[in-house]
């Protein structure tokens, strides 16, 4: 009651707006050189240099150095780093080519926003789904920012001259201090430049996920008390349920622009998740030399976990708020409303029981179940190389 109370206070007449928590999805997404409408020509070649030295580069050299590491313990760290950042490439030009659809999405929930005047609706997007959309970008931003900063202090701190990654260059960098730092200095920000371009893809699918399952939640909310307000007239108890039936053409409309976002970019974290979990396991119990690698490794792990688990479990709610529309649609008092008021319901009922499960390449569920397996193949791959020794 003293938590409701306080979040009434604090955010009384605050307005209601899901869109701010895409602010950093597209400041990311400046500081890499992309850009909506008309383009100055530094910021195109902004774009072309990020896109020629670290969305292309980085994997490629990475990729070139697998065959060349001499000792296992490179071989392993290497081929971690290299399915991530080719991961992160691939997914970087997927969404690329899909920034106009989330444009769309976002107007779509400002709409619905728009819907949010009841205080009991108010007071469930200040506590619940409010704090869930915020908890997950201080997640995000903490993991990758601290996977950044522990790898380039764990390569600095070394005594012996090493890259953050065995990788291949066009140059020796071994032959003195300065083509060494210029090696590492490379490594160092074209992975955090990658880690900027990997941040708004990650977070962009938990936070629309949850996004759209509380705005079921509060649609649910909203169609349970249509009929009751004895101040309403039957046409304006039949007005509000058609505002209902339109609110729920939105959420149909935001689960097909994410089903459409998420059929490659989801698949190809699905692809790379397992076995970048194996293989960052394996370094960590068997490769690490110093307290540093333990530290950047832990996190690095928590780093790929985050990339999958947030999606699943917010999939998985999104999931459960779409089934219980059809109860909540019950719960209205529709027995002494009008002919063409109980019609539309039927026909709202009908639509809301169809099951929605979003999919990535229409093959793995984006569901918690299909993280669990993730994880399972992961320890299938882990006990494989360990019978390989």
């Amino acid at each position: 009651m003293l938590k409701k109370l306080f979040l009434h206070n604090k955010f009384a007449g605050a307005p209601i707006n899901t869109v701010e928590f895409f602010d950093i999805f597209w400041l990311c997404w400046k500081a890499v050189g992309v850009r909506f409408g008309a383009k100055k020509w530094y910021i195109t070649l902004q774009d072309i240099m990020v896109n020629i030295f670290v969305t292309i580069f980085l994997p490629l050299h990475l990729t070139m150095g697998l065959f060349l590491v001499p000792k296992l313990a490179d071989a392993f760290k290497n081929l971690a780093a290299t399915i991530t950042s080719v991961a992160c490439s691939i997914k970087h030009y997927f969404f690329r080519y899909k920034l106009p659809k989330i444009r769309e999405l976002q107007l779509l929930l400002k709409q619905l926003d728009e819907r949010i005047v009841a205080q009991d609706e108010r007071d469930y997007y200040n506590g619940t789904l409010r704090t869930n959309m915020r908890n997950i970008m201080i997640a995000f931003c903490c993991t990758y920012a601290g996977d950044a900063i522990v790898a380039a202090i764990d390569v600095l701190y070394k005594n012996e001259r090493e890259l953050m990654y065995p990788a291949w260059f066009p140059f020796d960098w071994s032959a003195n201090i300065f083509t060494y730092y210029v090696a590492v200095s490379y490594q160092i920000i074209s992975a955090t430049i990658q880690i900027m371009q990997n941040l708004p893809n990650d977070t962009f699918a938990p936070i629309a996920l949850c996004a759209i399952s509380g705005h079921a939640h509060l649609l649910a909310m909203r169609v349970a008390k249509v009929g009751y307000d004895e101040s309403k007239t039957l046409v304006e108890n039949e007005r509000e349920l058609n505002e209902c039936i339109e609110d729920h053409k939105k959420l149909l409309r935001i689960f097909d622009l994410l089903q459409d976002i998420f059929w490659y970019t989801q698949l190809v974290q699905f692809s790379t998740v397992a076995l970048s979990i194996c293989l960052t396991v394996v370094c960590l119990l068997y490769f690490v030399e110093n307290f540093l690698g333990y530290i950047y490794y832990m996190v690095y792990l928590t780093a790929i976990m985050m990339e999958l688990f947030p999606a699943c479990y917010f999939g998985s709610q999104m999931s459960e708020e779409l089934e219980a529309l059809p109860y909540a649609i019950f719960k209205c008092n529709w027995v002494s409303q009008r002919k063409s008021f109980k019609q539309n319901l039927r026909v709202f009922t009908e639509l809301a029981l169809k099951p929605l499960t979003l999919t990535a390449g229409g093959i793995i569920d984006i569901h918690l179940t299909s993280f669990v397996a993730t994880c399972k193949m992961a320890y299938s791959i882990y006990t494989v190389l360990l019978n390989m020794k």
